[in-house]
């Protein structure tokens, strides 16, 4: 009887063991969207973009998460080299699209992401001894690369080396 428990038991153990081990590769969301289907950005906004790699964030939340706390983590490193103490900051968030899971444009090699855009009034406040195109470059060079940013203003452009037209 004891004998016959214990194979019993290893036998569902090397089950589960071999289930556990043969399980398929984690997903791709349903629905992904291509992303010329996605809509365009607003004209005189500054828009905060993110292509979150899918094997980086597993879901629509934490794919936003990181979102924030990049943003976050890039204003106060910009605060604290560039504005004496004075907290950089972006006005009022107008609209949000997203995170939705897409594949990215073909230009930045087609592979399957989230896509979240955060959309604010134009401007960064709370540094009076920089000039907001300088700022906004400071900012880009301390997001992860699949975070981008596109002023409203055409000088924040050329600053940034891109182009004049959004």
């Amino acid at each position: 009887m004891n004998q016959s428990v214990r194979i019993f038991s290893l036998l569902i153990a090397s089950t589960l063991l071999y289930a556990c081990a043969s399980q398929p590769p984690a997903r791709q969301p349903l629905g992904m969207v291509n992303a010329a289907s996605l809509p365009p950005t607003t004209p005189g906004l500054d828009h905060y973009i993110a292509w979150i790699p899918l094997e980086q964030a597993q879901t629509a939340t934490v794919a936003e998460a990181m979102t924030h706390i990049s943003l976050n983590n890039a204003r106060a490193q910009v605060s604290h080299d560039m504005c004496d103490g004075g907290r950089v900051s972006s006005r009022m968030i107008v609209e949000k699209h997203g995170p939705v899971a897409a594949r990215t444009p073909a230009s930045m090699g087609a592979y399957p992401a989230w896509y979240y855009r955060i959309s604010q009034r134009p401007g960064l406040t709370g540094c009076r001894t920089e000039h907001s195109g300088r700022l906004y470059q400071a900012l880009q060079t301390r997001l992860p690369h699949w975070i981008s940013i596109s002023p409203a203003e055409p000088s924040d452009y050329q600053t940034l080396g891109l182009q004049t037209t959004p």
